[in-house]
């Protein structure tokens, strides 16, 4: 029962440098189990590079994180409990497989590679496409889909394990909005149906307000962490979308960079 009180998610002081560039600075972030957390920012702000830490692609340069328990690279099968939908550009490599296959491949991880699946696997695959709402698209292609279905198919082949918590790199990117707001509900109703623990990255901040419990601005270091109404009013919101990150990435609102000095801009 113990286990339960943990944090899913315990960052603490985390600095990343990637390439000789500092990406992260003294990132802290607790997530108690069954939370929404919306990972907000303007581009180029390392929250792609914090979801990599988070799943144990990128370790800290200094600092501690603990996910499930563990550090994420020794969670060992206990990271068949993390589901990872990446942002749509990358769903393109599967664009030839049936959807049903692509979310079969969230299973391979259960099954073993080499290894057949078996009766259970073809069932939480169907049982995770229905949920999904795409049981009638199982035998296209997936990239005949449109760009909500894809993302929805991405989030059953996410789902089809024993998921706990489910991570999400701009789920509504390139998506119509009466399609964002179908799959932030459905994130809202998995998390609340199964008691699931969610981590979204995303640009669109006022739709995902609606749907997260807590919000975490991040622009290189976390600039504000808490309620979603908080985290709108705050004027640290602002102050992360008009520092010099921004005006060095191609935003359209880049504001506020002219206030800063050039370096870094190679």
């Amino acid at each position: 029962m113990t286990e339960t009180l943990q944090p899913v998610l315990q960052m603490e002081h985390v600095d990343l440098t990637l390439g000789g560039r500092q990406v992260l600075e003294d990132i802290s972030i607790s997530l108690m189990p069954g939370r929404f957390l919306g990972l907000i920012g303007p581009n180029g702000a390392g929250k792609t590079s914090c979801l990599k830490v988070i799943l144990g692609v990128h370790r800290p340069t200094r600092g501690s994180v603990r996910v499930l328990g563990s550090k994420p690279w020794e969670l060992g099968h206990r990271a068949h409990h993390i589901g990872y939908v990446p942002q749509r550009a990358l769903a393109g490599r599967y664009a030839p497989f049936s959807v049903y296959d692509v979310v079969m491949m969230g299973r391979v991880c259960c099954i073993g590679l080499g290894r057949r699946p078996g009766a259970k696997d073809r069932r939480l695959v169907e049982e995770s496409l229905e949920r999904m709402g795409l049981s009638g698209e199982a035998n296209r292609p997936i990239g005949s889909l449109s760009g909500g279905q894809v993302q929805r198919a991405m989030i059953a082949r996410a789902m089809c394990r024993k998921t706990r918590l489910l991570v999400l790199d701009e789920p509504t990117e390139g998506v119509d909005l009466p399609h964002q707001d179908r799959l932030y509900k459905l994130l809202k109703e998995l998390q609340v149906e199964r008691g699931l623990t969610v981590i979204t990255v995303s640009h669109d901040v006022s739709m995902l307000s609606g749907y997260a419990d807590e919000l975490a601005c991040i622009n290189r270091t976390l600039h504000v962490h808490g309620d979603p109404r908080e985290v709108m009013e705050s004027h640290h919101l602002g102050n992360a979308y008009s520092c010099e990150f921004d005006f060095f990435s191609h935003h359209p609102h880049g504001g506020g960079g002219h206030h800063h000095d050039h370096q870094g801009e190679h």
